[in-house]
């Protein structure tokens, strides 16, 4: 535990530092983000019924390298599941005239109901293409527990809105099953109120090979800064 968390630290030291660097200028972009769900499904995993969700993000640049991060609360408000936290830290970069997007970083989740926490090391790759393809591996840092994820996102202005759709297919390793496959579909509908307020409401249909499917939807806030 101890040394998942100074490495953590290290690493979100290492961002935050470069970020000072750029907080004065417009290099530095910011959002807060509230969300009701009706259900958590994470890598097709229910983590809790009905929940309400808290997100706080950043992103900036600092000499041509991107440094990203984000912190999500997930409170189950129904007597099923648990409470979850995730932190999210990064760099990324860009080659071939933004044609492809490379990151790396750490992902740690808190679980109300786990013993001790879950660090991972990310690596993910993007074109910027027609339906964006993305593909991420997540190697856990003191099990042998591995996470493959693809995905394909499509965005269409519907004037009043906007309306994102997405896809994916993953594979993960849990301490129970190996190699258990899962599958996302996605659609949100979004409109902006002004420079930094938007209100969206989004539906996933969540799969995997040992449940059934279920539908989850969620409505929330979210502004930028």
């Amino acid at each position: 535990m101890k040394s998942k968390t100074k490495l953590t630290i290290s690493f979100a030291a290492l961002i935050l530092g470069a970020v000072s660097l750029n907080a004065a200028n417009e290099s530095f972009n910011g959002s807060v983000s509230t969300k009701y769900t009706s259900d958590y499904a994470r890598r097709g995993a229910l983590l809790s019924e009905e929940a309400v969700q808290a997100r706080v993000g950043f992103s900036s640049e600092f000499s041509g390298v991107d440094v990203f991060g984000n912190f999500q609360t997930n409170q189950s408000t129904a007597s099923l599941g648990g409470d979850t936290d995730e932190l999210t830290l990064g760099v990324g970069t860009s080659f071939m005239d933004n044609l492809l997007n490379t990151y790396l970083g750490v992902y740690n989740t808190d679980h109300s109901t786990a013993a001790d926490s879950d660090l991972e090391g990310f690596v993910s790759i993007s074109l910027n293409t027609a339906l964006t393809p993305t593909i991420a591996f997540y190697q856990n840092t003191d099990e042998s527990l591995q996470t493959f994820e693809g995905q394909l996102t499509y965005s269409v202005d519907l004037d009043l809105a906007m309306l994102d759709l997405g896809g994916t297919l993953g594979s993960t390793d849990t301490l129970i099953s190996k190699n258990e496959t899962y599958t996302g579909l996605t659609a949100k509908v979004s409109r902006t109120i002004n420079d930094q307020f938007n209100v969206f409401a989004d539906v996933a249909l969540s799969d995997t090979e040992s449940r059934n499917n279920e539908t989850v939807w969620g409505i929330g806030l979210n502004v930028t800064f």
